[in-house]
């Protein structure tokens, strides 16, 4: 084919102007379609198409609602050439690979005619490195030649291979349905359909069935004032505002040496599990009986399973009368839940009302700052600096050098650090990195994790 191509007519898929937080983008060697292939997708014409290589220098995006309702961004880059070192080329190439890692999905276009070549299998080495997910694109199967050479997209090792044809349309609605089942179930914290998960943990008898029925207003779980009345985890559906919630009252958590009974300690093995599921965990303590080191533990079993932490001191009716106290409790949060880094900490009563309104509001707030996206490019900035302030250094003591860093997951924030070698972070230095990416994007009560491997 020669000349410029008719710009494909796909099924309408309005393009809108609302900001989108999930990114899909096309990636690929020049030339194999990448720009038919989006503007197939998109519904219209954005993209140049001509069959002469590197036609798209720029990155396009736009914005692609499903049948659903759901909405997520398209980027379209340009050619990938991992050769190029200066000019237009090596300057698309940058482009092109900042946008992919800013990415939640990559749709990796082939050229079918050309059939699988090495520069292929190279960017297919490179996008396994990110860890983010992939659906390869035959394309071109309009052809005999792209026919008889589609298996060849199975030895790249990518579950997903879907063929298509970006300029005639076959396949496309295929490879549509395949993207949009890859989709998470809520694009933006913003405009979530499924409940906001949150796991009410604490201590035996610190009032979480009681926090449950007041943010509820009503009786939905027994509360007594004996100790292990709630033995598994009891969801409950709230809707305020328009908003949904799952609400996961848990079995109180004991020390370790303290658990005898057999069916108490399949309740806490059930509320540690209750915790990795939820989204926010809800760490509550009896103001009146002060914070104690089981407190702490329990707090550090959410911090490390990854969950965004709520500080919730219950039965403050109990010591707001009394200044000193107050004064020692809302210091002793800080000492002794230092390691939750800006934990938001709210003083309530389930009992009076007190301060539990603010609950939900804050739970929004912290699953927003769960679910942030870091820009690849600042990303990098922040961390260069981070650097030059304090020499990288792996588990071993040994220094590190760090090259890049992506972010390649979210729910919580998890960066990806391309280096010399593969060697966890020394958790002093860890600590640092994380202060300083939180103090950059305000992640006040969110985990921030890493994970250190070779660059290619």
């Amino acid at each position: 084919m020669t000349g410029r191509e008719e710009a494909p007519r796909g099924k309408e898929r309005p393009s809108i102007e609302l900001p989108a937080s999930f990114q899909v983008a096309l990636v690929g060697r020049p030339n194999v379609g990448k720009s038919a292939l989006f503007n197939r997708i998109a519904g219209g014409r954005k993209a140049l198409v001509h069959d002469r290589p590197g036609m798209t220098r720029d990155v396009l995006e736009t914005n692609v609602r499903t049948d659903a309702g759901r909405v997520y961004r398209l980027v379209d880059t340009g050619g990938l050439d991992l050769d190029a070192s200066e000019g237009f080329a090596a300057w698309t190439s940058d482009r092109a690979l900042t946008a992919v890692a800013d990415a939640d999905l990559l749709l990796l276009v082939l050229d079918g005619v050309a059939g699988l070549l090495p520069e292929d299998e190279r960017v297919a080495r490179r996008l396994r490195l990110l860890g983010k997910p992939v659906i390869v694109v035959w394309n071109k199967v309009d052809t005999r030649e792209a026919q008889e050479r589609q298996t060849e997209a199975t030895r790249l090792g990518f579950e997903r291979v879907v063929p298509v044809s970006a300029i005639h349309g076959s396949g496309v609605d295929e490879l549509v349905e395949t993207l949009e089942a890859a989709l998470p179930e809520d694009l933006d914290p913003e405009t979530r359909v499924s409940p906001l998960a949150m796991a009410v943990v604490g201590r035996p008898n610190v009032g979480k069935s009681s926090l449950v029925n007041a943010l509820c207003g009503a009786d939905r779980v027994m509360v007594s004032e004996v100790a292990g009345t709630t033995r598994n985890p009891v969801d409950v559906v709230l809707t305020r505002g328009g908003r949904h919630y799952l609400l996961v009252d848990t079995a109180g958590i004991r020390r370790k040496g303290k658990t005898v009974d057999p069916v108490e300690k399949l309740s806490v093995v059930a509320a540690r599990k209750s915790i990795e599921r939820a989204q926010v965990a809800v760490v509550l303590f009896d103001a009146g009986e002060g914070i104690t080191a089981q407190d702490a533990t329990i707090a550090g079993y959410a911090e490390e399973s990854g969950r965004a932490v709520l500080l919730v001191a219950n039965k403050w009716d109990l010591v707001a009368d009394d200044p000193q106290r107050v004064r020692n409790l809302r210091r002793d949060v800080k000492e002794r839940f230092g390691f939750v880094k800006g934990a938001p900490f709210l003083e309530v009563s389930s009992v009076t009302g007190k301060g539990v309104g603010r609950i939900l509001s804050e739970a929004d707030a912290l699953a927003r700052r769960f679910a942030t996206r870091i820009p690849t490019g600042e990303l990098n900035r922040v961390l260069q600096r981070a650097f030059e302030m304090q020499q990288p250094r792996g588990r071993s003591g040994r220094d590190l050098k760090i090259r890049y860093a992506v972010q390649v997951a979210s729910e919580p924030p998890l960066v990806r650090l391309f280096a010399d070698r593969s060697e966890p972070l020394h958790f002093s230095f860890e600590r640092f990195l994380q202060n300083r990416i939180r103090e950059k994007w305000a992640l006040d009560g969110v985990p921030v994790k890493f994970t250190v491997g070779p660059s290619a």
